[in-house]
């Protein structure tokens, strides 16, 4: 998390135990509000991507699953600063939006893929990308009648009607993002600035939200970790639990 990373002063994966907590933080005690948010706090002054009763929506999912770009992109159609609650990667923020009926969108990408673009990115291991990505999606589904979902690829190539069904699903009236090359572009070119300004000018490819042909050769390059026969268990629960989920994405917004 961001605020993590800002109190010790540079990125927290060039801090080993730093890292090793916040991963602890997210996955473990990212299940329960109050333990989360209590810690949370000691980590760090920073509450702006916290979810509290005056937030008016949330945005999480599962890191690598379009979360700065559906971020980016909203922000763009709105006409108006919209409060968002956003970034954690927490089931936590999820649940505390449920209990306050605050409108909420879920991120949710293909285990396979987003377990391991997040590896690439960061020093994390596939085992614990994999029982991150369980803890984050097993504990939501609890909350299933509480969001919006949006699939990764719903997000990525027409995030308009995924708009839509938020606006559908709580009565809201958000600006609807025109999915086109220009809009698209210029959501790039801003997920890039945010990225260079966060990690600095010769680390901000690795770590920027979007594909880039080094990364994917990194992805080739360890992708047969997750063909280790050791993780068919923790692969078969994380695709079963998408399959769940995905199989109930029928909130449509209404025609015309």
């Amino acid at each position: 998390m961001r605020a993590i990373k800002k109190r010790f002063g540079t990125y927290v994966d060039e801090h080993p135990a730093a890292f090793r907590f916040e991963k602890w933080l997210q996955i473990h005690a990212g299940k329960h509000p109050a333990a989360f948010y209590g810690l949370y706090r000691l980590a760090s002054k920073d509450r702006a991507r916290v979810v509290t009763p005056d937030t008016q929506l949330v945005m999480e999912g599962f890191p690598r699953s379009a979360n700065s770009f559906a971020r980016v992109a909203f922000n763009s159609a709105q006409s108006e600063r919209v409060r968002i609650a956003n970034g954690l990667h927490v089931p936590a923020q999820v649940i505390r939006a449920a209990r306050w009926r605050i409108p909420t969108l879920v991120l949710i990408r293909k285990p396979k893929d987003a377990v391991l673009s997040f590896a690439i990115r960061d020093p994390i291991s596939v085992d614990q990308a994999l029982r991150y990505y369980l803890s984050f999606y097993e504990t939501v589904e609890r909350y299933r009648d509480a969001y919006v979902l949006g699939l990764f690829e719903e997000v990525t190539e027409d995030f308009g009607q995924v708009i839509r069904r938020i606006n559908d699903r709580f009565g809201t009236t958000f600006s609807v993002f025109r999915h086109d090359e220009r809009n698209v572009d210029a959501v790039f070119a801003r997920m890039e600035r945010n990225s260079k300004k966060a990690f600095g000018e010769t680390s901000w490819e690795n770590k920027v939200s979007r594909p880039f042909a080094a990364r994917e050769q990194k992805k080739r390059g360890v992708a047969y970790e997750l063909d280790n026969p050791k993780r068919k268990e923790l692969i078969s629960r994380a695709e079963t639990v998408y399959e769940r989920l995905t199989g109930r994405t029928q909130e449509r917004a209404p025609e015309g």
